[in-house]
């Protein structure tokens, strides 16, 4: 078992962020939209999406979409 620093281990944590991100970098706001809607973008996704470009993310009485989908009272 190879030995490796915090710094090595937080570098390649954050290489593959940022690869799992990319897709969701390359799609158009209106693509990113149906994408979430359909359920295909993770909660990591939505959320760097949320942090980056808050005002592109449709929100539901002043909160995320993707947030407020799992509450009991949208899912009625």
């Amino acid at each position: 078992m190879s030995k490796e620093t915090l710094y090595e281990h937080i570098t390649q944590l954050s290489a593959a962020r940022q690869a799992r991100l990319e897709a969701l970098w390359r799609m158009t706001p209106s693509e990113r939209v149906a994408a979430m809607r359909r359920g295909q973008l993770t909660m990591e996704q939505c959320c760097a999406w949320a942090a980056r470009h808050p005002d592109q993310v449709p929100q539901i009485n002043g909160e995320y979409e993707f947030l407020v989908a799992y509450t009991v009272e949208v899912c009625e």
